[in-house]
């Protein structure tokens, strides 16, 4: 995570998605628990939706419509972070990573 902005790389959300998975007291799901909230807040991670186990981590993403202040998106169920949206847009709004331009933000 960038300290300065507080926001992550996909690499790195994939990355903390992925210990919290495996050291989460309740493994993050469905849904979420108190001791799963405190591992997720306490990584810098925002939860949206504590019955979906929806998670998002803040980031600014490269699309058509320039630079675009989004967050990565994952909720339990999912294999790993494939969906992003404009912070602006909330779920509804979610896209796929892989639909991105050249997928720059994949290297963010």
């Amino acid at each position: 995570m960038d300290a300065d902005t507080g926001e992550f790389t996909l690499q790195e959300a994939r990355s903390i998605l992925a210990a919290l998975r495996s050291t989460a007291p309740d493994g993050l799901d469905a849904p979420l628990s108190r001791d799963d909230l405190m591992a997720i807040l306490g990584a810098g991670v925002e939860v949206k939706d504590i019955a979906r186990g929806l998670i998002d981590f803040p980031t600014t993403v490269d699309s058509t419509m320039g630079a675009v202040e989004a967050y990565w998106c994952w909720q339990s169920g999912e294999d790993e972070i494939g969906w992003w949206h404009p912070r602006s847009t909330g779920f509804s709004g979610r896209q796929r990573i892989a639909d991105l331009p050249g997928q720059a933000a994949s290297n963010r």
